[in-house]
């Protein structure tokens, strides 16, 4: 424990300074009351964690540009994180890396990567770093998989052996029968019956609960606050802080677009911050 700690310090302590820059549910809310897209572009200049991204460029007035700077934000954080790791440190943060290529919150990878990663967590040493792995990337696959399935089933009618064929092939907390019972099942409400059976709504390892309003960020959020509580001093800190900021780029995007196109502050609330 204590070796980890030392291992991890420096790390772990960039991440938390760079956490505390994120911006809060009341930076949301001061945005969505923006009139123009320059409005917007003079409120992040004043923040720490975009000021620096823009520096002297006085030119930069479109959404297309602000776009590009904020999502290239994350990628400058992850180089800065990059280079405190050690040499596994960074291995892990490599793995991680071609999801931020996107700046979405809901990755864009194609299956082959995660396929890629599963097999790669095994090479790790330390039985600490594979635990913290695949917790992360094994309920990311698993819920990526559900919302598919779902998704495929309610909204393009998709038949189970077309839906099979899209989905990554790695079982972590999702076992192969309850997999298959998913797909078999023909209506909306079969579907959440056969899922709320599953580890991931009973149990200790529960990581949400019926009652809950059920989504891919949910239970990723819940999964993050979990692991950093009982790894603190590990990588999962730092994969919590990429998720996070490309949360806040997701959010930065959608209120762009919204005042670009003078969508009433209230709409615009209502898609980032669910209020």
């Amino acid at each position: 424990m204590a070796g980890e700690l030392l291992t991890y310090s420096g790390l772990v302590t960039k991440t938390r300074a760079m956490r505390s820059r994120l911006l809060k549910q009341e930076d949301f809310e001061r945005m969505t009351e923006f009139q123009t897209v320059p409005e917007t572009i003079g409120f992040l200049r004043e923040q720490e964690s975009y000021g620096k991204i823009y520096g002297g460029r006085e030119e930069i007035r479109h959404r297309g540009q602000v776009e590009e700077l904020i999502h290239n934000s994350i990628l400058e954080d992850y180089r800065k994180l990059y280079l405190f790791g050690n040499g596994q440190q960074r291995k892990a943060m490599e793995l991680y890396h071609p999801q931020l290529q996107y700046g979405d919150s809901v990755p864009r990878v194609e299956v082959s990567y995660f396929v890629d990663v599963w097999k790669q967590i095994d090479k790790f040493s330390g039985s600490q770093m594979r635990k913290v792995l695949r917790e992360v990337f094994g309920t990311q696959i698993d819920w990526l998989n559900i919302m598919w399935m779902y998704r495929g089933k309610q909204f393009f009618r998709q038949k189970p052996e077309e839906l099979a064929a899209m989905l990554i092939p790695v079982h972590y907390k999702l076992k192969k029968r309850e997999w298959e019972r998913l797909l078999e099942t023909e209506q909306a409400g079969e579907f959440c019956k056969v899922l709320a059976q599953t580890v991931y709504f009973k149990g200790r390892d529960a990581l949400v609960k019926l009652k809950d309003e059920v989504s891919y960020h949910k239970v990723m959020g819940n999964m993050y606050q979990r692991i950093c509580q009982k790894y603190p001093s590990s990588m999962a800190p730092v994969f919590c802080y990429f998720y996070e900021k490309e949360q806040e780029i997701e959010h930065l995007t959608t209120a762009l677009e919204g005042i670009r196109y003078q969508v009433p502050a209230r709409e615009i609330r209502k898609l980032i911050l669910n209020s």
